[in-house]
């Protein structure tokens, strides 16, 4: 879907966690509902809010290093390549926050 030089350019900035990032917003795992952009993943259900991401590898790694964690960045590849599903709901109201 992505054009290559796009990919290599998001691969050589990010590594591992573009690529990833890359897959979750081909996929359409980008939610955007009323109060935060959610990212549906492997085990579970993202929030993502400006800089701060609710995944273990954000909490636990990249909040350390103020590197971006692959939910992050599927979220603004997708804003900007028009790939965000609108959901018309707070995401309070639909399921639990964490």
């Amino acid at each position: 879907m992505f054009a290559d030089a796009f990919k290599q350019q998001i691969e050589r900035e990010y590594g591992n966690r573009g690529k990833k990032g890359l897959e979750i917003a081909e996929e359409g795992r980008v939610k955007h509902y009323k109060d935060f952009y959610v990212v549906v993943g492997e085990a579970d259900e993202y929030i993502v809010e400006e800089a701060v991401c609710t995944c273990k590898d954000f909490l636990f790694n990249a909040s350390r290093n103020t590197t971006k964690c692959s939910h992050m960045i599927a979220v603004e590849i997708a804003k900007q390549k028009g790939l965000v599903d609108f959901v018309n709901a707070w995401y309070q109201d639909v399921r639990p926050l964490p």
